[in-house]
């Protein structure tokens, strides 16, 4: 079970990381800052899955964090069935 806790807690550290990218007041500067143009026509923000774009070919939220979150809630979701199992089977472990 402190297997699936683990994971719901590195899911939650891997959202917080790509929010943290998605905190700018300004898109325009921190799409600037990294070498994008900002294009209003194309701009969207959505908090799942995590983006907050500068145009059509760049997010300011890493790629690799929204399939992360997936995977990880996957795993506690697959960690935590294993355990009620365990529990079933061969009583309190």
């Amino acid at each position: 079970m402190r297997g699936a806790v683990a994971a719901v807690f590195a899911a939650f550290v891997t959202y917080g990381w790509g929010f943290s990218k998605m905190l700018s007041p300004d898109v325009g500067e921190a799409c600037a800052a990294r070498g994008q143009t900002w294009d209003a026509w194309e701009y969207r923000s959505s908090l799942f899955p995590l983006s907050r774009t500068c145009n059509a070919r760049f997010d300011l939220v890493p790629p690799y964090v929204n399939p992360s979150i997936c995977a990880l809630l996957a795993l506690a979701v697959v960690l935590t069935a294993i355990a009620a199992l365990k529990r079933l089977r061969w009583g309190k472990t």
